[in-house]
């Protein structure tokens, strides 16, 4: 990977990887973040990683960040490097407080983690945080896939579990997750919020000059091995999409996905609901009760079905999408 000369740059700002596998909630999660970062006048860079069209989550944020950057269409842990570092290096010569990273749901952190290690001196983000958002629904249930779950949570700082409803976590997912990562932080919704809060408030006293705050976190190198190639058995398709449908149909659509498509994301019109567009997802099996009202701008970024999973066949879904 070929950056050329890189300048040496005075500020130090911290850097937080959210990574979990497709679905998880890395965007609710990365949202309630910069709402909490914005209410104490802290600023922050996003740069979002998506396989398809990082631009349809990433303009859903859009008024949350000083600067919002997408990485699409490629892995930002192999292809995308290169692009990740430059994203990187823009935001280490920014005025911002803080830099959140959100990777795409299959994306090897680390890489990503060693990487910025080495250029340490260079890129000047740092302390290096990765939060791993765990689905308690899903982890561990993945079959094949479930090693790209352990992968992401191998050098995680902090671990939220997502999802959860009726009561605490079962007792034998911490398990199984302390297992896997001894040191790992498990932090609830609101513990994560006031630390990384905490974490870029450091930071913005210490660009000012009002301190000297001191953040450490290590991370260890692993054999990446056959778990990182399964990481990029998968594909995306983009399927483009009329003006508007019925919401059940579009719904009906969803259900009849084939298994393979682990994730699915349809921004579109709703004939019952005219004047915006709607962004419906499922994740494996489930379709979300409730759609989310976006406003995005059809020229930059069209109707479309976006599509996640193991060798997808765009042509056989097309047929089926008859709206």
């Amino acid at each position: 990977m070929r950056l050329g000369e890189l300048p040496y740059l005075a500020s130090v700002r911290p850097v937080v990887l959210i990574t979990g596998f497709l679905g998880a909630g890395k965007t609710t999660l990365l949202r309630e973040l910069l709402v909490a970062v914005a209410a104490e006048s802290i600023l922050a860079d996003v740069i979002l990683n998506d396989y398809a069209d990082a631009k349809v989550d990433l303009l859903t944020l859009d008024g949350f960040a000083r600067n919002l950057e997408p990485l699409t269409a490629t892995c930002a842990c192999c292809e995308g490097m290169d692009f990740l570092l430059e994203l990187s290096l823009k935001s280490s010569q920014s005025d911002s407080d803080i830099l959140f990273i959100e990777l795409n749901g299959t994306a090897d952190p680390v890489p990503i983690v060693e990487t910025f290690t080495i250029l340490d001196e260079k890129l000047r983000l740092h302390p290096r945080w990765q939060v791993c958002v765990v689905d308690v629904r899903h982890f561990g249930k993945r079959a094949a896939y479930s090693d790209i779950e352990e992968l992401q949570l191998q050098t995680a700082s902090h671990v939220y579990f997502s999802h959860v409803s009726g009561g605490d976590v079962d007792p034998l997912l911490i398990e199984y997750v302390r297992k896997i990562n001894p040191t790992v932080s498990i932090v609830g919704r609101e513990e994560v919020i006031e630390q990384v809060v905490d974490l870029a408030g450091i930071s913005k006293r210490r660009l000012l000059g009002g301190g000297s705050d001191t953040v450490g976190l290590g991370v260890s190198r692993m054999d990446m091995g056959n778990q990182h190639m399964r990481a990029h058995e998968f594909t995306a398709c983009k399927i483009m999409l009329p003006d508007s449908a019925p919401e059940a149909r579009v719904r009906e659509w969803l259900a009849k996905l084939p298994e393979g498509v682990i994730r699915a994301k349809v921004l579109i019109g709703i004939d019952e609901k005219p004047q915006y567009r709607y962004l419906l997802e499922r994740v494996n099996m489930e379709v979300s009760k409730y759609i989310q009202k976006v406003t995005l701008d059809s020229v930059r970024v069209p109707n479309s079905a976006i599509l996640i999973g193991p060798d997808i066949n765009p042509g056989e879904l097309e047929k089926v999408f008859v709206l």
